[in-house]
């Protein structure tokens, strides 16, 4: 194939639709890419956070595994805590739990401790419905002292309290787990889900939701999921619901369940495909419950509202603003705060808002976490932690009011679950100088740590938004050639000595004498294609170094302008379309955001820049060579090849300036595929040759005038002379 040929298949290659990736990871939530949604909406909370804060924690804690003992039903966790007791004695336990009746089991057992045998015996009587021996049997191993009795005590009074008296048999072994008793398998939590099922049985609604909040404060899915099928069955129904909602514990259940999952209350068949009259039939169906609820809580009176500002917020969600603000005023919780900073947005009261903004990051703890967003919708992916959404918040309207350095301090206290919105203020809005003072004062040279692959929001936010932003800015200061200011800003001692021969090859290339300045030309673009993604590439569009360079979300604001011009060039022949670079929206954005975004562009303006800043520096290189040198065929030749697959016209410009001036090589016919290094030393003696030659034929050419022009100046000279004389000989 010769090398126009390939120049034509590449081109075709490039013209495919390069639409936006439907499969890939899921990258960050930008709170930037619709500041309005941004600041009008309110997150979900999330279930499991809110279940297991409605009553405070026992003094106990759930099994951490996911065989948690419930109902009876975790063999598994079970057998490892028994071979963890017993090690290589565990065969007599599996024996004992294999035999038919109660002494079977117990002389099966033999040679295990006396509160086994005693206890595996009652076991398997158990097991065979023989509730009047197995009660024996249980009754036997309290019969023992306390110290023979430290594995299956409290195992032998759970079973008695499937048998007796479970309420005051529960409330004595949850006693005894809050005063240290070991509890590997857990009964203490699960005996607080035996005693709530009895309650809800029974219809004490409130107090079996007690229980189960205590089940889940100890962190066990078992009441999570409890809670969740009470609140699904009673906010059906309206009678239920009047009664649930007049006890505190109750009211702040429902609160909890229409607060995160009030997507649940849409008919779960209606779909995209559904008709219009179905759709608002099951919308009204929604908004007649969350209205019974509200309508429930007012009467049972708003200065009795549990959990106030969980109710401002649904009240929020649910458009019910007036409601929402006298709630949230009952309140000095976060979330409380966060509503009047959306009431007071609503009402155009920015300072208020921005205000309120600052309340609700200090009463949030930092370390609160709700879970993952599921009402995203196409906000993306997005693991809600209370204080960062916020500060990412109180980023996007001090942007949107010009406010730019406040903007950067906030969003890049959210930084890890939102870095790209921070990376955007500090590569695009701020000026150089602005950036720089910001992470002097800000950002201090991190500690070093280990290695991650990930920051808390996973792909695309990095595991340490310090080293990140110093990173930032040092490529930003390599751009604009502050070449020592920037070396001080690359933290990883493998890429501060790629940015050191970046810089040292730039440096040559501006002294010396031609070659020199050649190969440092040269150099500068070699590290520029291979090493310009970390160098000088932008964090964000064109180059997308977060991603590494993976993927182009072209412009990340404008995906609908990156596909159409993707599917325009598919057309064979079309010329590729221009790039667009990120669109700044005309409202909620500073006075003069465009501008500084204008200011900030990636020059060229094009996917992977700096592999054409590459081929601008081999272009310099070429310029200062020989044009009929190995050295001046070679640069062109890699030059070409950065570019071939990417942008084939632009890499056939260059190989028309190598076929215009270039030498006849070898390799010309794999150009762009297979080129060797230049030769600088032959382009060096090939200059030196050619200026002796050129002197010798300057010479050559010019003697007869030259030896003229010394005759004329001899016998001016003379005449001169002559008459200097002439007076002195007259005196």
């Amino acid at each position: 194939m010769n090398l126009r040929n390939t120049f034509v298949f590449a081109a075709l290659a490039a013209a495919l639709p390069v639409a936006a990736p439907a499969c890939g990871p899921d990258f960050p939530a930008e709170l930037l890419h619709d500041r309005a949604w941004t600041l009008d909406k309110l997150p979900e909370g999330a279930f499991a956070f809110e279940a297991a804060h409605l009553v405070a924690a026992p003094g106990f804690k759930a099994v951490d595994d996911i065989d948690e003992y419930v109902d009876g039903q975790s063999r598994s966790l079970r057998e490892r805590i028994e071979r963890g007791w017993f090690g290589a004695q565990y065969a007599h336990v599996a024996a004992a739990r294999a035999a038919n009746d109660a002494a079977a089991a117990y002389a099966a057992a033999n040679g295990l401790p006396e509160e086994a045998r005693r206890y595996l015996a009652g076991a398997a009587a158990w097991a065979k419905h023989d509730v009047a021996e197995a009660q024996r049997r249980f009754n036997s191993v309290l019969e023992l002292p306390a110290d023979e009795r430290a594995h299956y005590g409290l195992w032998a009074q759970y079973m008695l309290a499937k048998i007796g008296d479970a309420a005051t048999l529960h409330a004595a072994l949850r006693e005894e787990v809050a005063k240290g008793a070991a509890d590997p398998y857990g009964l203490a939590v699960a005996s607080l889900g035996e005693d709530a099922r009895e309650r809800l049985q029974k219809g004490d609604d409130a107090a079996a939701i007690a229980l189960y909040a205590q089940q889940a404060a100890a962190g066990s899915r078992s009441g999570r999921d409890s809670l969740l099928q009470i609140a699904r069955a009673t906010i059906k129904d309206p009678a239920r619901l009047e009664r649930v909602v007049r006890a505190d514990i109750g009211q702040r259940l429902m609160t909890a369940y229409l607060f995160t999952r009030s997507s649940e209350l849409i008919d779960t068949q209606i779909d995209g495909e559904s008709p219009p009259e179905e759709v608002a039939r099951s919308k009204a169906a929604s908004d007649a419950r969350m209205q019974n609820f509200l309508d429930a809580v007012t009467r049972a009176g708003i200065d009795k509202v549990a959990g106030a500002d969980r109710v401002a917020a649904l009240a929020y969600r649910s458009g019910k603003y007036d409601l929402a603000a006298a709630l949230a005023r009952k309140d000095s919780s976060g979330l409380a705060w966060w509503v009047r900073a959306k009431l007071a947005l609503r009402a155009g009261k920015a300072d208020e808002a921005a205000q309120a903004y600052a309340q609700a990051a200090k009463a949030f703890p930092a370390d609160e976490e709700w879970g993952e967003n599921r009402d995203a919708a196409a906000f993306g992916p997005e693991t809600i932690k209370p204080q960062c959404r916020v500060e990412g918040e109180r980023g996007t309207l001090a942007l949107s009011r010009g406010e730019y350095l406040a903007a950067m301090e906030h969003l890049y206290n959210a930084a890890s679950l939102y870095w790209p919105d921070a990376a955007y203020v500090a590569e695009r809005v701020l000026r150089v100088d602005e950036l720089k003072s910001f992470v002097d004062a800000h950002v201090g040279k991190p500690t070093p740590k280990p290695a991650a692959v990930d920051g808390e929001g996973g792909y695309g936010n990095p595991a340490d938004a310090a080293t990140a932003l110093r990173a930032l800015l040092a490529r930003r200061l390599l751009r604009a050639e502050r070449y020592d200011e920037a070396l001080k800003y690359f933290d990883d001692a493998a890429l501060k000595k790629k940015a050191q021969a970046y810089v040292d090859a730039r440096r040559a290339a501006s002294g010396g004498g031609r070659i020199a300045q050649a190969k440092g030309w040269y150099a500068a673009a070699h590290s520029a294609r291979f090493d310009g993604l970390d160098l000088i590439g932008y964090e964000l569009d064109p180059d997308y170094q977060v991603y590494a360079g993976n993927f182009d979300l072209g412009g990340g604001w404008n995906d609908a302008d990156a596909v159409a011009a993707a599917n325009a060039a598919a057309t064979p022949g079309a010329p590729r379309p221009a790039r667009k670079d990120i669109a700044v929206p005309k409202t909620l954005s500073g006075r003069d955001e465009a501008a500084r975004v204008a200011s900030s562009r990636a020059q060229p303006l094009e996917r992977f820049h700096y592999r054409y800043n590459a081929v601008d520096f081999a272009s310099k290189a070429a310029d200062l060579l020989p044009a009929r040198t190995q050295a001046f065929a070679a640069v062109l030749c890699h030059a070409t090849a950065w570019l071939i697959d990417r942008d084939p016209p632009a890499a056939e410009k260059l190989y028309a300036r190598y076929l215009r001036q270039g030498p006849y090589v070898p390799w010309g016919r794999a150009f762009g595929r297979t080129c060797p290094e230049p030769d600088f030393a032959g382009a060096a003696a090939r200059l030196h040759a050619q200026r002796v030659a050129w002197w010798k034929h300057t010479i050559r050419r010019n003697a007869p005038y030259a030896a003229i022009g010394l005759i004329l100046l001899v016998a001016g000279w003379w005449w001169k002379w002559g008459r200097r004389r002439a007076p002195a000989k007259q005196a």
